[in-house]
Parts: structure tokens; sequence; C-alpha cells
């Protein structure tokens, strides 16, 4: 790493670095103390014989080697004459120069023995480069480092998004580390992959991001995933180290398309492709309750393979410390004047904010931003905003929007992320349902006012400036601010009756449902218009009619519509599902099978319909020689109710299955994949071949055996071995958090401490 930011550094990470720097320069162990208003100790080593030594921290990296002068002789020279050490350094983040150095020595002697007890920014930066160790323990400051910023700023072939772009730096700003990121770290350090999970606000993306910038730092490039996992196999290139970010993979306010269209399969086969490679790394971020949600709808999710990978970053992971922190730096770095700033100084003002129930480094950030332009006493809105995390959003969105602007996000709710092409029409049929004027011109005023405060427009493409606002947009549906009929009346997206179809069964969505159910026939006729878009696909990831059918069951359960469960039984029928996905067949009858709104007869006739389609695609599977494929099936079959083969049709599996044990026995194992391999050999134990002595096949039992063995080990063991990140110490202790804390927000009190807004 050739140079160090320091500049982006926050005082107190100055003072901490520092700590463990000249703790090693000296060679022993420095106590930090909180700035004192009379002994102006901030580092300190006391030795044996009484010997006393101080360092002392002086982060001004925008100040003239002048003023720090100046300031040393004023503030620190008497208190070092009362205190009288035996040596006394100066560690500042300001550069100085040789007549610099003669004047502050002089001035200080002679507790400062020498120009080489000076440390300039210089000098600092010199003694890092030496301790790449070090540097690797502060992760602010080695975030700092040029190699990581010229990465994240101007290298684009390392992270082509501009959203990410913009948005590390700016979250490395006021990153602090925590149990929560430790965890995340040392997951994706071990396994490549890392899901994290976490309520609303707690700096999930913020944890992604930071770990992005690690592995940027390491030379990886990093691609954002928006749309749907396929895109990392688009993205994905050999011998090329990436890292792909898939923020929100579950969505925003519930369980979204991607997972409706059966991205389960496609995300677990992505995981275990990334799990195997050596230069590849996964980061999804979801909230725990749609995780919770997802693993009740898609049993893959709950496979090993996303559960060891799974960490969730607790709201207790921030401590008393760390959240005192996290304030500090969003002030300190806050588009405010300075006058702004000292309030939160006082005791008074921060304590009730750090201890608060409601503590979110989210709301934090957007009360700080918005408030630039609509507060006088910033704190009090942050307090505010804390006792009532929908108050940020609500004061804007009912008072101080215009109707044309409030409609956009509400079409934008059921939209989730549009192209400006498709927001304008939906918004235009929306406000013509309304009686109310849907020219151009007013769509693009209304966008001008929400771009950059409620919405992000990056490439043609419109999305909520973060989670929070579509959450609050679903509250103000849910008790009826928005015209139900309307927005039901505005659809040109299938995407939006899902939206307003799951944000209905959320257990805080009864009035989305009550409104969904009073316009029940416009909302069938919207339900059942989703058929409409599906495309039959090669891909058992992608929608199709058997899981579209599945979910208009669903819907018309939840709405309690007799009508669209008839429709259901109405699109099934003889010969009906030739080409379909045998999963999505077999969710489409086990749906059938629970629906209190179904006949039991027509479920019957449905499973037994399917089982045919199945067992007659499995013989020709065997037909075919494609073993896997036809075994694949059979399990399949085996969850239908009264499913089943027999006779010559499972006689004739099991010669294909042999035949592909023999096959398979004497190719490179280099070309072979362990879950292949497991099914094979499952099936032939369920059908008693259990490669005893008195099997021909016993060799090739064996030898497939030994290959699935070393397959499963392989899985279990350690990918590589894990980076030490030491931490900073105990992250909670309250007592000394809050006097850290206090002294801590003192700095605001200081201009020369406070950047310029």
């Amino acid at each position: 790493m050739d140079s160090f930011d320091l500049g982006r550094l926050t005082d107190h990470d100055f003072e901490v670095v520092c700590r463990d720097l000249f703790g090693e320069i000296l060679g022993v162990p420095l106590e930090l103390f909180p700035r004192g208003r009379d002994r102006g100790i901030d580092l300190r080593h006391t030795a044996v014989d009484g010997t006393v030594t101080v360092v002392q921290c002086k982060h001004w990296p925008k100040a003239a080697q002048a003023m720090l002068t100046k300031r040393l002789i004023k503030d620190e020279l008497p208190k070092v004459r009362a205190l009288k050490p035996d040596r006394y350094l100066i560690a500042t983040s300001v550069g100085l120069t040789v007549d610099g150095k003669d004047s502050i020595r002089d001035a200080f002697a002679p507790y400062v023995h020498t120009t080489g007890d000076l440390y300039g920014v210089d000098e600092i930066v010199a003694e890092l480069q030496s301790r790449p160790e070090l540097v690797q323990r502060h992760f602010r400051l080695w975030l700092s480092g040029t190699a990581v910023l010229q990465t994240v700023l101007n290298q684009e072939k390392y992270v082509r998004s501009s959203w990410l772009r913009k948005r590390i730096p700016r979250t490395a700003d006021t990153f602090v580390p925590h149990e929560g990121f430790d965890r995340a770290k040392a997951i994706l350090d071990e396994q490549h992959v890392c899901v994290i999970a976490g309520i609303p606000g707690v700096g999930k993306t913020t944890v992604a991001l930071m770990l992005a910038a690690w592995l940027m730092g390491n030379g990886y490039e990093v691609h954002e995933i928006s749309q749907d996992a396929e895109e990392i196999t688009a993205l994905w290139r050999e011998d090329t180290p990436q890292l792909f970010l898939y923020d929100d993979f579950l969505g925003q306010t519930t369980l979204e398309s991607q997972l409706n269209k059966n991205e389960d399969a496609r995300l677990i086969d992505i995981i275990r492709e990334i799990q195997e490679a050596p230069d590849k790394a996964l980061v999804m971020t979801t909230r725990d309750y749609i995780l919770e949600h997802a693993l009740l709808k898609h049993d893959r999710l709950g496979a090993p393979d996303v559960s060891k990978a799974t960490s969730v970053v607790h709201l207790t992971d921030l401590s008393l410390g760390v959240r005192g922190q996290i304030l500090y730096n969003h002030v300190h770095y806050a588009q405010l004047p300075a006058e702004q700033k000292r309030p939160f100084a006082e005791r008074a003002v921060w304590q009730p904010i750090v201890e608060h129930r409601n503590f979110s480094p989210r709301l934090i950030e957007e009360t700080l931003r918005l408030a630039a332009r609509r507060e006088q006493d910033v704190a009090a809105a942050v307090r505010k905003n804390l006792d009532d995390p929908r108050r940020i959003w609500e004061r804007i969105v009912e008072n101080d929007l215009t109707d044309e602007a409030v409609h956009l996000l509400e079409v934008l709710f059921t939209l989730r992320t549009a192209t400006l092409d498709t927001l304008n029409e939906s918004w235009s049929w929306y406000r013509k349902e309304r009686g109310l004027e849907a020219d151009v011109r007013t769509f693009r005023r209304a966008l001008q006012v929400l771009d950059g405060t409620m919405v992000a427009v990056e490439q043609r493409t419109v999305s909520f400036h973060n989670p929070s606002i579509a959450d609050y947009l679903r509250f103000h549906l849910n008790i009826g601010r928005a015209s139900m009929a309307a927005l039901l009346g505005a659809l040109v997206d299938p995407v939006q009756i899902h939206s307003l179809i799951d944000a209905a069964e959320m257990a805080d969505g009864a009035g989305i449902l009550a409104q969904l159910k009073a316009e029940a026939a416009r909302t069938e006729s919207a339900v059942l218009e989703t058929a409409e878009f599906v495309e039959w696909s090669p891909e058992v990831a992608d929608e199709s009619e058997a899981s579209n059918l599945t979910w208009i069951l669903e819907a018309a359960e939840l709405l309690g519509s007799v009508p669209l469960a008839a429709q259901v039984v109405k699109e099934t029928g003889p010969g009906h599902w030739r080409g379909e996905h045998a999963e999505h067949l077999v969710s489409l009858v086990h749906a059938m099978a629970g629906s209190p709104l179904l006949a039991q007869e027509d479920v019957a006739r449905c499973a037994s319909e399917v089982a045919d389609a199945i067992r007659l695609e499995l013989a020709e599977q065997v037909e075919d020689g494609d073993w896997y494929g036809a075994i694949c099936l059979y399990e399949n079959l085996q969850e239908i109710p009264g499913g089943s083969l027999s006779g010559p049709p499972l006689q004739a599996l099991v010669e294909c299955a042999l035949d592909a044990l023999h096959l398979v026995a004497g190719e490179d194992e280099s070309m072979l994949d362990a879950d292949p391999l497991d099914r094979l050999l499952q099936f032939l134990f369920d059908q008693g071949y259990e490669g005893g002595e008195d099997d021909e096949s016993a060799e090739d039992f064996a030898t497939i055996q030994k290959l699935v063995d070393g397959f499963a080990k392989f899985r279990d063991m350690p990918r590589f071995a894990r980076q030490e990140t030491a931490a900073p110490g105990p992250y909670s202790n309250e007592e000394r958090d809050r006097e850290a804390i206090t002294e801590l927000m003192k700095r605001l009190r200081d201009p020369d401490m406070i950047p310029d807004a």
C-alpha cells in the first residue's frame, strides 16, 4: 500500500491507531485516555521506576503547520509544564517541516528530547507502511490506503456500478467495525459466501459494502447484482477474482418476484459453484423476517450451503461505544454548519440518541442528510425520528410533496424498480384513474422533486433511495392514503399485482388486504392476467405456467376468492402438463392438496394427471440414457400423493442406473460432480443394491462411494486459511463507553475539529 489518507480517519480513529503504532515504536504498552480539560494526556506509559512517557495526538488534517504550532504552545504547553513528563512525543496529521519541528522542540524543551519525538503526517505514514499487520488490524485505516481508494474511485474495471463507486467511500467515512462485521468477514474469509441478515436500518448494506472494499483491496472486481442471480452467470469470468454483491436479494419489503420464479434453485447452484471456486465471492443481504418467510416457502434455502453462510447483524452488535462512534462519525461528516453540530457535544443531547431503543444508523444518516435543508434543531429532529421512525418520511410525503410526486411514489411502490418509460406509463394511468392531469411535463416535475431525496435515477431506471421509504409507503397504502382502485387500474407490469399481494400477506398489511378484497373484481382480474406474461423457459429457475398457477392459488387463499381457485382448477386437465418442469408440478399439487378452496376430487385428479405426465417423461429419459434426469423425475414422483413407479418402468430405470454406475466409475473424477453421484448411489441403495460381495457391480459401487466420501470431506473442510482480524478490545463496557463518548462528542465544540460543510 503506497500511502494513507489520514484525513479519512476521525480524531478518535487517529488516537486508537497512534496507541498501537507508538506502542510498537516505543516497545511499551500505552494507555488511551479520553481528552481531559486540564491534564492533556492522550496516550501514556508509566514504567516500573515511575518514569512517565506521554504521546499527544493532534488530528487536524486540514490545518496549517503555523496553526498547529500556535495551538500547541497556547493550549498544551501549560499542561505539559504542570504534568512534567519524563518524555513527551507529539503525533499529528499535519505535515511538519524541519524549521517547524525545531520551533516545537524548543518550545517544549526539555520534555521533547529531540525532533525525532515529533511525528508529522509523513513520518506516521512511513511507520505505517512498514507495519502492514498493524494496518490490517485497523480496518478504517486500511481502507484509507490509496490502493483501495483509487480502486474504488478511479479504476472502472474493478467496480462498474456508479452507485457502488459513490457509496463505498461515503460509507467508509462513517463506518465503525463491530462484532457483526467481524462475524460476516470471518464467514466470507472461510466460505467465500456470506448472507447478511438483520432488521431494517441496522447496517447490513454497510457491512456488505465494507466487505466489498476489503476484497477490492485484495484485487477483486466487484459487481453489483440488481435483478436476479442469472446476472452472476453472465458476469462470471474464469481466472478473474470477482465479488458479486447482491443487496436485498429477497426484496426490500417482502418476498419479491425473484424467488417466486424459483430463483432458490439458481442461487443454491451458484452458491455451490462459488464455494468451490478459488477466486470468487458472493455477499448477499436481506432482512431477517424476509429470510424467515423465504425459508418457509423455499426449502432449498434451508440447505447448509445457505445456513452456514448466514450471519445476522443484531442490534446488540452495536454496543454503546459503537453507537457513540457511529453518531459522532455521521455528525462529523454531515453537510451541516458547525453551529448545528455543536449541540451534539452535550451529554443530555447525545445520550438519549445512542441509548434509544430504536437506534438506527440509517435513521441517523437520513435525518442528518435531510435536516441540512429543513431543520434548525438537528439534534431534536434525530430524537423525534427515533421516537417515531415513520416520521422522517411521513412528514415529507404527507406535508411537503406535491400530489403528482406522492402519486409517483405510490406507483413506484408497486413496481419496486422501473424504467422511466414504465413508471411514466403506470403513473399516467393512475392519474387518469383519479381524474387528474397526467402529461409528460407533470411527470418530469414530480420526478425532479423526488430525485436524490426519495428516489434514485440511474441509467433511466428509478428506484427508492433506500428501503425505509418503501416501508413507509406500505404503511401509507395500508391506512388507505392511496387509491387502491386507481392503482389496480394502472397496472402495466405483473410485478405490480405481485407487490400488492405480497404487501397484503405481511403482518402489517391487513389494511391493504381489506382494500384488495373491496376491489375483488379488479384484483382477481389483475391476478389472472399474470398468466399472459408467462413464457416457457428451459430453466427450472424461471417462472412457468405451473408455478404461476401455484401463486394464483396462494393469492386466492389470501383473498378468500372462490373464482380464482376455480380458475386454477379449470387450467388443469389431461395432457396439460407436457413440457412443464416436474418441480413446479409437484409444488402445484402440494398447494392444491393444502387448499381449503378446492374439492378433493379435483386435487386427486390433478395429482393423477401430473404423475402420469412425469412417468411419461421419465420413460423418455430412460430411453435416451439420461440417468440423472430420470432419477430426479423419480424423486419428484415420490413426492406426489399416490405417485409411484413399479413393474417394467422401474426395472428399466434400475438397469439404466446400473449402466450409469459402471460408466461413471471409469470416468475422470475431475469431470464429476457430487450431487449426481449422491443421487445415483441413493437410488440404487433404495432399490436394494448395496454393492456387496455378491453384487456384480461391487467394484463400481466402491469406486463411486469413495468419490462421494471425498466430495463430502472437501465440502466440510475450511476452504482457505482464515485471515485474522484483531479486534480493538472488548466491544462492550458501558461505563467505559459513556466516558469515552462524552470526550469524543466534546470535540464537536472545537471548530478546528469540524470539517467544513
